[in-house]
This record gives structure tokens, C-alpha cells and sequence, in this order.
């Protein structure tokens, strides 16, 4: 079978390498932008704590030089075209969505199980099996990244003190620690700006053997048994490919949907759902010891947080002190440059810093509407949950988590928080939800062999790390879609 995967990110990399295994011939169509291509980032230039370099570069968010454009009010969902997409910056997290996060999905999430356990097979993902397990399972490939020496403590005291509400444990990301033939983390702190030994994965660091067409795609047309691609290439000239059986559409939510709404196979406006993403410091009392290890700068603790009062759960990620955190926080601190680097290093040392996520019904959801130009305008929802209620959502969570950590050497200030615009958190997408606009296969409805793999078909976006559960999902439809 002749098959085209559009997108290099994590869920069109788990779908080519299956596919390609299932013996059939796969082209990987991206823009592919790669660090020669020096194209301006404009809209997307770096802010404060929620941008991450590759390896010093901007190069995932720069813009593709030639076609339609994607217009954002009061937004700000991130989206790349390098080639490997986000997975150059992104957390590393993989915790899959547990069965209260789906319970209202179509196919439960017992059903991806067996796509959870080949992933972890094929990556590695470090972790123990800890309070975690009990709520999302043991997908683990690799040893634990050790966390500091404080954190150590402080998922030591919620262990001991546990709590029925809150799930505590180290967490589980996407980074080689080591085994028998291979090295692993040297712990130098350095991830916030990419890793320089490459062992946090992305999927720029393996290669497949499909073949690969450099184009950004602007239009599929599906005729009786086949699927012709039109797009540009990196000089703007028009391209078209003809006659693929299948086609498989992981470029992201935006990407997805304009290339649909280009297609007419889907409605021209439609809801973008999104997790609501915060900046929470902490303060780290003497109990748990100082920062004498700064150990790594990706997340170090998951805290599940299910605040029963007014039924809903949150999620949060712990982040110790780097060296890191001092320029970021020069710029976000008012009158921080201002401030001896010293003397600001003797404050953050203090600190850790948490990054909360709220589930979709707590969040503000994003307006997708196509225009008749090709572009994609981006903005607020206005009938769905506001800006305020938001802050009211996100105040309820710290007052509740507050009382647990608080106990345990970490109190959160408050008068601190920094909330991301809706989408900088990265964990979007249910705009064209399985079992809706979907089937179970992400065929838009009316359609035979054009299947969405992306978080765009998920039911619903839950808090917490998003891409185990969409690279799950694009796994299982892979492999069902060709038998």
C-alpha cells in the first residue's frame, strides 16, 4: 500500500516506523525546516519562562516563508515547522491519560494499553513504579532520572503522609539514563536549552527509512480508492502528488485544520479545546534541605491533585532550581534586571517552580475559523469558560494543593502566578473528536482513507502531559487502518 504520513512530530514518527514495519511503502511529507533555513519567528519570538531554544536556536518556531497565514487574538497556541516539530522543545513528559481522564471517550483507555506498552519499547522513558502506577500505569523503559535531594524529601513525606485526593511520583520523561550498551544523562543541567548529548528524545534523532517529500501541504482531494496532496515547497513552488491509498494527518491542530477546512471536508469554524497552563513558585522550606544538587532542569515530580468540592482534577509539575531560572526570571520579575545576579540567585534558590494544568471544562477554548484566503484566524471563545472564571479555577486548585504540600516542606505563592495565554501550554486539540466529527479511525465523516492521528481527534483534553496518550492513539489507528 502506498501511504503519506504529513508531519515529523511524535505522532507521525509512531505511525511511519509501524507502517514502514507493516511492510508498506511511506512517505513522510513535511515542511522539514532545518537550521540553514533562517526564516523570521516574528509572533513567536521567545518570552519569559514559557520558551525553550534548541540548542540555542529558534528554529521550531519559525514561520514557513510562503502560504497561508495563521492570525492569533488573545491566543497563543505553539506550533512548529521543523523538521521534528516540537518534540525539539518540548518537556519530554509521558504520562498517559489515566481511565478517569477517559471515561466519556469512545474506547477506553484499556484499549491503548497495548500501544502504550510498544512505545515504550521503542523509546526510552524513565520512571519508577511508584504512586503513578496505580492511576496511569507502568509504561517505564528505563531507570529513574534522579531528582534532587529536596524533591527526594518531599515525595518521601507525601508518601508517608498520604493523602486519598493527591497522587505523588517522580516523573516519567522521554531521557536515555543508560543501559548495558548505551550512555545515558550526565546530569549537567542543561535541558531547558536542549540537550547536548542528545538523550532527551525527539524524533529528529531517529531516522526512518521512509522515503521524504519537503512541502507544506495546503490541500488534500480524495477520489474513489486514492488521495492526491497539493502543496508548496520551500522556494513557493506549487506541488502535487497523486495516487496515495492513504493518507495519515499528524501536523498539529492548527496545521490539521486548515489543510481540512482547505479541503472542504470539515465546517469552517470549530472549537479548539485547550488545558489551561500556570506558573506556580514554590517556596521550599528548610526541612527539605537547600539546592545542593541541582541534578537536571526537566520536570522532576508529578502531584495529580483531585479536588472533590468542586469535581475536577488538576495536574502539576515540579521544576527545581537552575541556572537557568535567573535570566528567565531577570525578564518576567518587575524591575528584575535590575536586581544583583547574587542576590537574585540567593532568592531562587529558595524556589522550585510548579507548572499546573487544568482539564478542558476549566478552560478557555479557542475559536478556529478558516478564511476564505486560506489563513486560519485564532481567537477567544467568548460562550465558553472566560478569562475570570479561569483565574477562579486556577485559585480553587493552588487554595486545595496549597493545604497538602504545604505540610510536606512546599507553600505556594500565590501573589506569583503567571498564567500562560490560552495554547502556550501545548496540550490542545479535540477540535474533530472520535466518536463526533471522527470515527475511531480520525476519518473526518465522509471520508475513506484520510485518517487525523493527531491530539486533534482526541474526545477531550484532560490536565497534565498530552503526548503518550496522542502517539498511543496514532499507533492504534495505524495499524488498524491497514489491516
Amino acid at each position: 500500500m502506498k501511504i503519506a504520513v504529513i508531519g515529523s512530530g511524535p505522532s507521525g514518527w509512531v505511525a511511519i516506523k509501524k507502517l514502514s514495519e507493516l511492510g508498506h511503502e511511506v512517505t513522510m511529507i513535511d515542511t522539514g525546516l532545518i537550521e540553514e533555513d533562517s526564516f523570521a519567528i516574528e509572533e513567536n519570538k521567545m518570552v519569559g519562562l514559557s520558551r525553550k531554544l534548541y540548542l540555542g536556536s529558534d528554529l521550531p518556531y519559525r514561520k514557513y516563508p510562503y502560504g497561508p497565514q495563521i492570525k492569533k487574538i488573545e491566543v497563543n497556541p505553539i506550533y512548529s515547522f521543523a523538521r521534528g516539530g516540537l518534540s525539539l522543545v518540548w518537556g519530554a513528559t509521558m504520562l498517559p491519560y489515566s481511565r478517569e481522564d477517559t471515561e466519556k471517550w469512545p474506547i477506553s483507555i484499556s484499549e491503548l494499553e497495548p500501544e502504550f506498552e510498544e512505545i515504550s519499547k521503542l523509546m526510552p522513558i524513565a520512571g519508577s513504579d511508584d504512586q503513578l502506577s496505580s492511576v496511569y500505569g507502568r509504561f517505564i523503559s528505563r531507570r529513574p532520572i534522579l531528582p534532587s535531594e529536596r524533591i527526594l524529601r518531599f515525595i518521601e513525606l507525601s508518601r508517608r503522609n498520604s493523602n486519598p485526593d493527591v497522587t505523588v511520583g517522580l516523573s516519567r520523561i522521554a531521557v536515555e539514563t543508560g543501559t548495558a550498551d548505551q550512555n545515558g544523562c550526565i546530569y549537567c543541567n542543561k535541558c531547558i536549552d536542549g540537550c547536548p548529548k542528545d538523550f532527551i528524545w525527539s524524533t529528529r534523532l531517529t531516522k526512518l527509512g521512509s522515503k521524504q517529500l519537503k512541502m507544506r501541504v495546503t490541500k488534500l482531494i480524495e477520489n474513489i480508492g486514492s488521495v492526491k496532496i497539493e502543496g508548496l515547497g520551500i522556494d513557493g513552488t506549487f506541488l502535487t502528488v497523486d495516487k496515495f491509498d492513504k493518507v495519515f494527518l499528524a501536523c498539529g491542530p492548527v496545521e490539521s485544520f486548515r489543510i481540512l477546512a482547505n479541503s472542504k471536508m470539515v465546517e469552517n469554524e470549530v472549537l479548539l479545546r485547550d488545558s489551561a497552563t500556570f506558573f506556580l513558585p514554590m517556596l521550599a522550606l528548610p526541612r527539605l534541605g537547600s539546592a545542593k544538587s541541582n541534578s537536571f532542569a526537566l520536570s522532576q515530580c508529578f502531584i495529580r491533585f483531585n479536588l472533590k468540592l468542586v469535581n475536577y482534577v488538576s495536574q502539576f509539575q515540579i521544576y527545581e532550581y537552575s541556572e537557568d531560572l535567573i535570566s528567565r526570571a531577570r525578564k518576567v520579575i518587575p524591575f528584575g534586571r535590575s536586581i544583583p545576579r547574587w542576590l537574585l540567585k540567593l532568592g531562587l534558590k529558595r524556589i522550585v517552580v510548579s507548572i499546573g494544568y487544568l482539564g478542558q471544562e476549566q478552560s478557555p477554548a479557542i475559536q478556529m475559523k478558516y478564511i476564505e484566503d486560506g489563513s486560519v484566524s485564532l481567537s477567544l471563545f467568548f460562550n465558553g469558560v472566560t478569562l475570570e472564571q479561569r483565574k477562579k479555577f486556577i485559585s480553587e486548585t493552588v487554595k486545595g494543593l496549597s493545604g497538602f504540600t504545604s505540610k510536606r516542606g512546599l507553600i505556594p505563592l500565590n501573589f506569583l502566578i503567571k498564567t500562560a495565554q490560552p495554547g502556550e501550554g501545548v496540550h490542545f486539540g479535540a477540535w474533530l473528536p472520535m466518536g463526533q466529527k471522527s470515527d475511531l479511525l480520525g476519518r473526518p465523516l465522509g471520508s475513506n482513507n484520510i485518517h487525523v492521528i493527531d491530539s486533534s481527534i482526541l474526545p477531550s483534553i484532560a490536565p497534565g502531559p498530552i503526548t503518550f496518550t496522542v502517539m498511543a492513539n496514532a499507533l492504534r489507528i495505524a495499524k488498524k487502518s491497514v489491516q
